[in-house]
């Protein structure tokens, strides 16, 4: 590989992880809080969230719950995906299937 392909695809990576940050950080307080809690963080987030941001974070929420090695805590993401899920068709009066 060449020095320029190199800086491509550090930099296409490096961009994807700054992009991810904002979604991976709310999923991680998502984690942290108590059950109650949680749900009701994802049903505000979902209230407060643009059509975009809440494709985004659809996708790196299932990719977060799909990669998750715990099973313990797949298993909330898994809960926590069907909140996000429901709140969404909720919102939007219809459910997208994004898999």
């Amino acid at each position: 590989m060449s020095w320029s392909e190199f800086k491509k695809v550090l930099g296409e990576a490096g961009k994807e992880a700054v992009d991810s940050y904002p979604f991976v950080s709310v999923i991680t307080d998502w984690l942290y809080k108590e059950d109650d809690d949680a749900l009701e963080a994802i049903a505000e987030y979902v209230a407060g969230a643009t059509p975009k941001l809440l494709e985004k974070m659809d996708r790196y929420l299932l990719q977060t719950t799909v990669n998750e090695p715990n099973s313990e805590k797949r298993q909330r993401l898994v809960v926590f995906y069907a909140c996000f899920k429901h709140q969404e068709a909720r919102k939007t009066g219809r459910f997208s299937a994004r898999w």
